[in-house]
């Protein structure tokens, strides 16, 4: 009774030992498809099936001498298709799939051709890229990701429907080479403002003009999103709700899984401003807004929340405080106080924001709320903030309306100086032609509440070369070569600088610049990329929020 049961057990081991000898193989052949998602068009799949052995799958792609490759871990299921990208647009590759076993084995595939998509040629549907500079032997290896934005020169300067609808239902995000070619670019029906880049699992998460916070894949595919339900736009039922009136501008993932974001409220004051130039104008009682940092968790609910109302002066006012940010957004009664463009939680667990309009980064507990050190132009605080705030030495100048501060891997503070005004509300201030936008970087003793300018990357340029970026923009620090990546948000026409007024801004072109310096003295550019106008009637502008740097492409 117990001789066949003997000999079936050892056949069964047989076969079993046969089967890896062999090594992997595919049980079905790959094929390679366009992505189905439209949203991400320089994008494939490929599919197959193989037996259970294969452990690692390499798929390896190649145009001319360009050639990379993505690898993909055994628990991806290549029956559903397993995402390619970093396609050149319109040109046609050779695609092989390598299977790998655990003893290293390997099978490989005939080889596959796929030809990508033409870029869009409408001119209000891709901006166009000139690449200035590409010092290839000394600039960051790599790729840059950023988030086209497209306008239109507004008639007046709050700009009527049309002009902002035009901006407001496009939404980018882009990828290029070190060549300035694109390799994957994704599109939306919302304006994007702040973004993140996970290399690692291969997701982007970012916010929209219209109060979202949405995660997505290399594929262009929503993995997950938050909404602000109090929003003044419809309700939408494929997003977590989130009580909070709006998202804006920056929101990041934390280590903890939660969402970290800025939001809003608006609060009724007596006797506030009505005039950011006339310090004697009547004062009525406003509709204003302040920023709030919220933590979300996956699920949607607020752990703590943090409110500039509670803890900064709403007196203490900068300029565009009475522009129509707001008013174009769905709050036609309201003005902007704060204006807050980015939040980091710090490695001692602290946070820190940047205020535009205050033209002051903010660090604060979010345990206690007590505000911790102020970082910018030091005029107007109270007295119960005389302590926190930083003094800068030396002859360095203050930055204004800056954006996107961090702390550098030297522990310095890097920041885009968009360099508006120079000047708080009823002082005199600096002609739009005089001023110039920059990155700089600072080196800050928060104990001692003191600060020097230890870099910038205005000694790379002579005043010919200046530009003014009247908002938006970046400035990061690159991984290996220690270079400064600065995005130049929303350049001001250079041909006409000398007829824009602070008030008249919004009604001229706008251009931006990708520009790489090392961090020398004097710097020195390395990479310049330009977005350039589109299209003639109407002329069509390109402006950036942010600009990151890519090692590599893990869909």
């Amino acid at each position: 009774m117990k001789r066949p049961f003997q000999i079936l057990i050892l056949t069964l081991v047989s076969v079993s030992f046969g089967s890896a000898a062999d090594g992997p193989a595919f049980s079905k052949s790959p094929k390679i498809e366009p992505n189905p998602n439209p949203e991400a068009p320089l994008a494939a799949l490929v599919r197959f099936a193989t037996g259970d052995e294969v452990k690692k799958t390499t798929i390896s792609v190649s145009i001319g001498e360009q050639e990379w490759s993505h690898d993909y871990a055994s628990d991806r299921d290549p029956a559903q298709g397993l995402p390619v990208i970093g396609f050149r647009p319109g040109q046609t590759h050779e695609v092989d799939v390598t299977l790998t076993d655990a003893d290293g084995n390997t099978a490989k595939s005939d080889t596959l051709t796929f030809k990508a998509p033409p870029l869009p040629t409408a001119p209000e549907e891709f901006p166009k890229i000139n690449l200035v500079t590409a010092d290839t032997e000394r600039a960051e290896p790599g790729f840059r990701l950023f988030n086209p934005r497209r306008r239109v020169p507004r008639q007046t300067q709050a700009g009527n429907d049309e002009e902002r609808r035009f901006g407001e239902s496009f939404g980018m995000l882009l990828i290029v080479d070190g060549e300035g070619e694109p390799v994957w670019y994704y599109r939306t029906d919302s304006r994007i403002a702040g973004f993140e880049y996970d290399e690692e699992r291969g997701r982007i998460l970012y916010v929209t003009a219209d109060f979202r916070v949405v995660e997505i894949d290399l594929l262009g595919n929503v993995t997950r999103s938050w909404v602000a339900a109090n929003r003044p736009q419809d309700a939408v039922t494929d997003a977590t709700p989130v009580e909070a009136l709006t998202f804006h501008h920056d929101a990041g993932l934390l280590d903890n899984g939660n969402l970290l974001a800025l939001s809003t409220e608006k609060k009724q004051i007596e006797n506030y401003y009505t005039s950011e130039w006339d310090k004697n104008a009547p004062r009525e009682t406003q509709w204003v807004m302040g920023d709030r940092v919220v933590e979300v968790t996956p699920g949607g609910e607020i752990l703590w929340d943090w409110r500039a109302f509670d803890h900064l002066p709403s007196e203490r006012i900068g300029h565009e405080t009475f522009s129509s940010y707001w008013k174009r957004r769905g709050f036609p009664d309201t003005i902007d106080w704060s204006h807050a463009n980015s939040v980091t939680k710090l490695e001692d667990g602290s946070v820190m924001v940047n205020f535009r309009y205050l033209s002051a980064v903010v660090n604060f507990d979010p345990e206690s709320g007590e505000v911790r050190w102020i970082f910018g132009e030091p005029s107007g605080w109270p007295e119960s903030l005389q302590d926190k705030l930083i003094q800068l030495e030396g002859e360095a100048r203050w930055p204004w309306h800056q954006h996107a501060p961090l702390f550098t891997s030297r522990g310095t503070l890097l920041l885009f100086d968009n360099g508006n005004y120079r000047a708080r509300p009823f002082e005199k201030v600096t002609p739009v032609a005089e001023t110039w936008s920059r990155a700089v970087e600072y080196e800050i003793d928060v104990e001692n509440k003191t600060a020097r300018q230890v870099w910038t990357s205005e000694t790379a340029h002579d005043a010919s070369e200046r530009v003014v970026t009247i908002a938006m923009g970046s400035a990061t620090e690159m991984p290996e070569t220690g270079d400064v990546l600065a995005g130049y948000g929303a350049i001001l026409d250079p041909d006409r600088i000398d007829e824009i007024t602070w008030q008249n801004r919004a009604q001229f072109d706008q251009v931006t610049r990708c520009v790489e310096y090392t961090r020398t003295e004097p710097a020195e550019v390395v990479w310049d990329l330009r977005l350039e106008p589109t299209g003639n009637d109407p002329r069509i502008g390109w402006n950036l929020f942010g600009l990151v740097s890519v090692k590599e492409l893990k869909p």
